[in-house]
């Protein structure tokens, strides 16, 4: 396995992310795309994953392909967990936050022809878990990732200043969607677009404001992602805090599934340690 260069670690100190090329191949990608399409249509059985959809698009769209948002917790599926389990990603993962991890969420995400933009946000602010240094995401392209299909964009630096900002509902109503309220934070003129193509990796900081544009092209968007945390990282009670507002939503979500978790339990129920090689050292 490859060890990254001085010059990409400081880059992802500097920036907040770090692209690396070609890091997954075809056929890899290929698998998660077909998994993904035989649990969006039935055809194998979810488990305790969740499947979103784009409600707008399902009121007029039949299949299902094409207004399913993304599946999240894949983590114990058979095909979709050997992501977050790669050693490949995990090479990446360990240089950044030690050797010792878990994967904490885990999303493969559709993005079909009409889905609204994702607003800006920081992943922090969902997470009841600290140091944020100890945190990273890793996300791949499955498709072809270009700025008229929502791919992904960056501040870059916004992580340095340690600031978790207000979330709320903005304009996108989609549960759980919360974005950084504040207008003037993420303006159009501070964005980098990440265009990437299938296999392509971005391993980014969850202080790291983000956000992807709305698909306005006929063909889909397709990516999978999870979040990494080091096995040394504590948890937070994160009442009275900017993230009270999610902690709440989540929870009583949980509790309409019937299950009785407080926030920090719910993450801690939703995590896997994943077996990693030194190979970096």
């Amino acid at each position: 396995m490859a060890k990254l260069s001085v010059q990409q670690i400081e880059f992802y100190q500097q920036n907040g992310y770090l692209v690396i090329g070609q890091l997954l191949d075809f056929e890899t990608l290929y698998s998660y795309k077909k998994r993904f399409l035989q649990i969006c249509n039935g055809i194998v059985p979810k488990g305790q994953m969740t499947i979103a959809t784009e409600h707008k698009l399902k009121d007029s769209k039949k299949k299902p392909e094409d207004y399913t948002n993304k599946i999240q917790d894949f983590l114990y599926d058979d095909v979709l967990s050997t992501y977050a389990e790669d050693p490949r990603l995990l090479n990446v993962v360990t240089q950044l936050i030690g050797d010792e991890v878990s994967a904490m969420h885990s999303m493969f995400i559709n993005k079909p022809p009409g889905t609204d933009e994702h607003p800006p946000h920081q992943d922090l602010y969902y997470f009841p878990f600290r140091p944020a240094d100890k945190i990273v995401a890793a996300w791949t392209a499955v498709d072809a990732c270009t700025a008229r299909n929502g791919c992904l964009y960056v501040l870059p630096r916004t992580h340095r200043p340690r600031r978790l900002y207000t979330h709320a509902y903005t304009s996108i109503q989609s549960k759980l969607y919360h974005g950084i309220t504040d207008p003037t934070v993420a303006l159009e003129k501070d964005r980098v677009h990440l265009e990437m193509s299938p296999g392509d990796t971005v391993f980014f900081h969850p202080y790291l404001i983000h956000g992807s544009g709305p698909n306005i092209t006929k063909n889909y968007r397709k990516s999978i992602s999870c979040h990494f945390a080091s096995n040394d990282v504590t948890y937070i009670n994160v009442e009275g805090t900017v993230q009270e507002p999610i902690a709440k939503e989540v929870v009583q979500e949980a509790k309409r599934r019937g299950l009785e978790l407080s926030y920090e339990d719910i993450w801690k129920y939703r995590s896997k340690p994943v077996k990693t090689i030194k190979s970096h050292l």
